[in-house]
């Protein structure tokens, strides 16, 4: 399976919530450029963070890829990446569009087995990581993907 962990494009700061705050123009551009560079992947599902700019950058890769956009509660900033693997699907593949630092611990335990190995993740960056199935350790890392 392939699983790529997106971390949502630019947002603005201008609302006091931080789930509230929406993507910049600057933004949409970082996410539609990064899923553009995704197309050959065979998508089939994005899951995406109920934060607002997770959403929009979801929307944005499942309308440039042609699937589905589903909201996964436990992908928010501070989530458990033990918890979101264990949300993963066995088959497929898939996108998610999340934040940091929970896209940089993910991506460190399924490649390294540790939340302590992780990338650095800028807006709009995205990790393609192949895996028989997930879990800690079982990744590698095919690919860091820059807006």
């Amino acid at each position: 399976m392939k699983l790529i962990i997106m971390r949502h494009g630019q947002a603005s700061w201008s609302v006091p919530n931080d789930q509230e705050r929406p993507l910049t123009d600057m933004g949409q551009q970082e996410v539609l450029s990064t899923a553009s560079k995704l197309t050959h992947l065979g998508i089939n599902r994005v899951l995406a963070s109920p934060y607002l700019r997770a959403q929009q950058s979801g929307r944005i890769l499942a309308e440039t890829l042609g699937c589905s956009l589903e909201t996964l509660d436990c992908i928010t900033p501070d989530d458990d990446p033990m918890a979101v693997i264990s949300e993963l699907p066995a088959r497929g593949n898939i996108a998610l569009a999340s934040h940091m630092p929970l896209v940089g611990t993910l991506t460190g335990l399924l490649c390294e087995g540790s939340i302590h190995q992780g990338p650095g993740f800028m807006t709009g960056n995205a990790a393609v990581l192949e895996m028989e199935l997930p879990g800690p350790g079982l990744a590698t890392l095919v690919e860091m993907i820059v807006p």
